[in-house]
């Protein structure tokens, strides 16, 4: 797996950072998650086709992990090269359905294509994992919205972890045991507070209970651009500690 955080920022604008988007790439397939605003272009300054997109999975509904997906499927349709016949697999939390309704009765024929698009609804409970041709993908409620869930990917004896947004939990902990690489959110200041989100002490503890090997800390904005990865040493955690910036790449 190559990793690449595409964006790393947050709600807030940013020039130097783009909403969230990571992107997964196997030896078979490109999958993405999350596709905040500004994740397309992203992509392509990372050197990323976005027509090589295979699957999608949101952790949550806000705009700032979903927007992008209306420019995306809008581009595959009028703009790629060729036609495309491979199918698109688009994935969400409970109650996906009901959110992707809404979007297509807005968007409809614009953004619906002629080749497969299945969309899946993940339970908040993940009872079987999905299975690509390179990796199993596992996924757990996390703490910010009631849909919200994060992701862990194993392959080839490595695991992989992206929280999405979150605050402290003992799901997310679970989900994150033993990790090889843990991409975390970090969006409140140390010794402050947002709701459903995580202070430098809070991704200290998260890895450090789960036993994570490294983290690499994403989804943070301007305000907090001061020595993240210190103020996580800070707090306890004795691993490996990144600041993603977007076009941060890295395997697990």
């Amino acid at each position: 797996m190559e990793i690449t955080v595409v964006g790393s920022g947050t709600v807030l604008p940013e020039l130097e950072r783009r909403q969230s988007c990571v992107v997964v790439e196997t030896a078979s397939e490109t999958l993405v998650f999350d596709l905040g605003s500004g994740a397309v272009r992203g992509m392509l300054r990372a050197g990323i086709d976005p027509f090589s997109v295979d699957r999608i999975f949101f952790t949550h509904f806000h705009p700032d992990h979903t927007v992008d997906v209306v420019p995306l499927l809008f581009a595959i349709k009028y703009a790629a090269r060729e036609p495309r016949d491979r199918k698109l697999v688009i994935s969400g939390p409970e109650p996906f359905h009901r959110f992707w309704a809404a979007l297509t009765n807005v968007w409809g024929e614009w953004m619906v294509g002629d080749y497969p698009m299945p969309t899946v609804q993940l339970p908040l409970a993940c009872r079987v994992p999905v299975e690509t041709p390179d990796c199993q993908i596992f996924w757990a409620k996390t703490e910010h919205r009631p849909e919200s869930i994060g992701y862990r990917l194993e392959a080839a004896g490595k695991t992989f972890v992206y929280t999405g947004d979150t605050a402290y939990g003992e799901s997310v902990v679970a989900l994150a045991r033993n990790a090889d690489t843990l991409l975390i959110e970090c969006g409140a200041p140390a010794g402050g507070e947002v709701p459903g989100h995580l202070t430098p002490e809070g991704v200290a503890r998260i890895a450090s209970e789960s036993g994570a090997r490294r983290v690499v800390i994403t989804h943070f904005p301007a305000f907090l651009q001061t020595d993240l990865a210190a103020e996580v040493r800070a707090a306890g955690y004795e691993g490996e500690i990144l600041t993603a910036e977007d076009g941060t790449k890295f395997s697990p």
